[in-house]
């Protein structure tokens, strides 16, 4: 008699365990490519804000460079008095040094800008994927392996590059 009553309870247990089983089994399967990864360099390097923010840079640096080429070439006047020389020297000297600055704080200053816009977008990028984790990696230097078919750099490059140019 009381094994009649547990009968009905063990088989709905197991048909609960069976779905349970069953949607574990399914969302696992569903999940193959919740995790990818990105090689950071040619994101980085290809996404378009890098390179106008790189002719920016380089076009800044170019005058400043004449600027300072300018000056020395009349450190190298033969024409030119001892005194003005030393107050030309200390020119030169200065706007060298503010050239070496200014090339380290672009560089350091626009990296951040444009790792700032790539997380953004990433960030975007992955909630309308359903990523739940993009690895970046320079080169797979950090990785110790991964399977070519969750490389999602260039997928990832072409969606940055037409959020930035405002087509996404």
């Amino acid at each position: 008699m009381i094994n009649n009553k547990f009968k009905p309870l063990f088989v709905i247990n197991i048909v609960l365990i069976t779905i349970l089983a069953a949607f574990f089994i399914f969302n696992f399967l569903q999940s193959d490519k919740k995790i990818v990864y990105v090689d950071n360099i040619k994101l980085f390097d290809n996404f378009i804000m890098t390179k106008e923010m790189k002719r920016i840079g380089e076009k800044e640096f170019n005058a400043r460079k004449l600027s300072l080429d300018s000056i020395y070439l009349k450190l190298q006047s033969q024409t030119i008095s001892e005194e003005n020389k030393k107050i030309i020297m200390q020119q030169f000297i200065q706007r060298k040094e503010a050239l070496e600055q200014f090339n380290q704080n672009f560089a350091s200053e626009e990296s951040l800008k444009i790792w700032s816009r790539i997380h953004d977008y990433v960030d975007e990028y992955s909630k309308e994927k359903g990523y739940q984790l993009i690895v970046g990696s320079e080169n797979k230097r950090t990785i110790l392996f991964a399977d070519e078919s969750i490389d999602i750099t260039n997928e990832l490059l072409l969606y940055l590059n037409k959020k930035y140019e405002g087509l996404e």
